[in-house]
């Protein structure tokens, strides 16, 4: 079959565009004026899938009176994979504005709607509206990209948030989010939740926020992951900080921490003065079981029940692991007296680290407090 071989892609692209803008028709109608079956032909052209065939676009310069600039050439031309084209979020609503005017703001509510580009595209078109289906379809993706994901110069953490580790990872052609905080992985038991999400010019921070249409949070066996397109120019590999207001969600901060001493300790500390630490502890930050603040001295806590010999050995490379990532902070250890033998009481006071004895008995939140308080004046 003979195929007509534009310039380039883009040049492609430009005719099919001016074709259907000149005729005032979209993909469909054209395909019709053609004889074609389907109009998937006449959007892959458009797209540049493909090189179309030279007797269509002969038909073509007939009906549109639109002459073509290319060469003949045998067999397929294969041009660019299936993919939409990106296009600046800002242009987009001024062209669904444009086009659709006094309806924007319904089409406004079907685009933050979870139906699919296409399900909304057929709304609209229900309200007599005719137009080029690829072309709208990108007007629209672009816009509730930007709606779902939009690029900032900073991300700047307020005092109702929580910050944790998450990694970029690749997944499935495409990237993914991932991070795990169990308050919210429980919730995904039970409900669906969506959420926009904010980028950070550096691409070190994300801020995700709830939303009734969006990305989806998806629980996987070993925590929470953000499907994502490249287009987020974020880099497979690499760790980010997640950043996110946790009422907003529907638990509170104090829900946020992992350990369930530590939440017990944590509601006497608040009480006491001291501030929660929006970062939470990661095998990556290595931030204790509960990290407190207070007159700008960082307070890192670890806190064990364990009473075997090698759970010391354990706690030992924990709290040295800490002291190397944190060397400003003050650090305890909340542990029963006979987990310690003298030479790991000898190695942790060499790590400056402070040793709290506790049985766990009832009240023991304010003994422990109160040595906190005693050793940090």
């Amino acid at each position: 079959m003979k195929r007509a071989k534009f310039k380039t892609p883009e040049k492609q692209r430009e005719y099919f565009l001016k074709v259907k803008e000149k005729l005032n028709i979209g993909a469909k109608e054209l395909s019709k004026k053609l004889g074609l079956k389907s109009r998937g032909q006449i959007e892959s052209y458009t797209f540049m899938r493909t090189s179309p065939p030279v007797e269509i676009i002969k038909k073509i310069e007939e009906i549109s009176g639109i002459n073509a600039d290319y060469e003949t050439v045998e067999g397929k031309v294969y041009r660019k994979k299936r993919k939409f084209i990106t296009m600046n979020p800002g242009d987009a609503e001024v062209e669904l504005i444009r086009k659709f005017g006094d309806d924007f703001n319904f089409l406004q509510s079907l685009i933050k709607s979870k139906m699919t580009i296409k399900t909304i595209v057929l709304k609209i078109r229900e309200r007599g509206y005719s137009f080029d289906n690829c072309r709208v379809s990108r007007w629209i993706g672009a816009y509730r990209m930007n709606l779902l994901v939009n690029l900032v110069e900073e991300i700047i953490p307020t005092k109702e948030d929580i910050i944790i580790g998450g990694h970029i990872r690749e997944d499935k052609n495409t990237l993914s989010i991932n991070f795990n905080l169990a308050p919210l992985y429980h919730l995904l038991e039970n409900k669906e939740i969506y959420v926009g999400l904010k980028i950070s010019r550096d691409r070190k921070k994300i801020r995700i926020i709830p939303l009734n249409f969006g990305r989806k949070l998806i629980r996987t066996n070993r925590g929470i992951k953000i499907l994502l397109t490249e287009k987020s120019e974020l880099k497979v590999k690499t760790n980010v900080q997640i950043i996110l207001n946790p009422q907003k969600f529907g638990f509170s901060l104090s829900e946020s921490i992992y350990d369930n001493d530590a939440k017990s300790l944590v509601k006497l500390a608040l009480k006491e003065g001291f501030i929660l630490d929006s970062i939470r502890s990661t095998p990556f930050n290595h931030k204790g079981d509960l990290s407190l603040y207070i007159k700008n001295k960082n307070i890192l806590i670890e806190i064990t029940r364990a009473s075997s010999y090698k759970s010391s050995y354990f706690k030992i490379g924990q709290c040295f692991v800490q002291k190397l990532s944190w060397p400003k902070s003050i650090q305890f250890l909340v542990c029963k007296e006979k987990l310690l033998s003298q030479e790991s009481i000898n190695a942790i006071k060499k790590l400056n680290i402070n040793i709290i004895y506790t049985n766990f008995e009832e009240n023991w939140e304010q003994k422990v407090m109160r040595k906190i308080k005693d050793e940090i004046k």
